[in-house]
């Protein structure tokens, strides 16, 4: 809501009718989209997600004055890097937040574990070294001098909705596959029974 209406500001939109809004269209677009269709949906996100990400960050690490001493620079953390790597650690896996897609990304991909496992990998991954990439170039003071132009923030708005649209369809894929799951999980097909059928498109009271 906040984020719409700070990037329609003409629109007068209300925060709270703008968070709205968009719960709606996700909805919509998990109701009517094949998992195909939401496939493509996320892909176009990704892609928006990555190219206003490349211009936000490679002009934010050439503004970066002193790139070796930002890397080198001793932490805070007073135990030092080892003690302080144990604990980030288990808070960047977790972070990753690969659980919730295990399902969807196992469909999506005709139940082929290698597929599913390079997939989980490599995505989570990403994600990772585009944060770390992130955290560099703020501790390097170079961010603010690439946001503050109009081309800047432009990314940087399309940056925050290609992330926000990409997350919220995989977020509502993954719940509704575990509600088709208990919604559905034993059906009667030619007098056998199947578990946790197959579905190609989700159905309303799991979204």
């Amino acid at each position: 809501g906040p984020l719409l209406v700070d990037m329609f500001p003409e629109l007068g939109l209300n925060p709270t009718m703008g968070a709205s809004a968009f719960a709606a269209m996700i909805a919509l677009f998990s109701l009517t989209q094949t998992n195909k269709g939401l496939e493509t949906i996320t892909n176009a996100a990704v892609m928006v997600l990555f190219s206003s990400f490349a211009s936000i960050l490679l002009p934010s690490l050439s503004h970066i004055a002193d790139p070796m001493g930002t890397f080198l620079a001793r932490g805070t953390n007073a135990d030092g890097f080892v003690t302080a790597s144990a604990a980030a650690i288990p808070l960047i896996l977790s972070s990753l937040s690969y659980q919730n897609i295990v399902p969807s990304i196992t469909k999506l991909l005709d139940f082929d574990r290698t597929k599913t496992t390079a997939a989980i990998a490599i995505g989570s991954c990403i994600p990772m070294l585009m944060y770390l990439a992130w955290c560099f170039a703020v501790l390097g003071g170079g961010l603010d001098n690439s946001i503050a132009s109009g081309a800047g923030a432009a990314a940087f708005a399309a940056f925050t909705m290609s992330a926000l649209v990409g997350s919220s369809v995989a977020a509502v894929m993954s719940l509704a596959e575990e509600c088709e799951s208990i919604l559905a999980s034993v059906v009667e097909v030619d007098n056998n029974v199947e578990l946790c059928p197959v579905q190609n498109k989700f159905s309303f009271p799991a979204v």
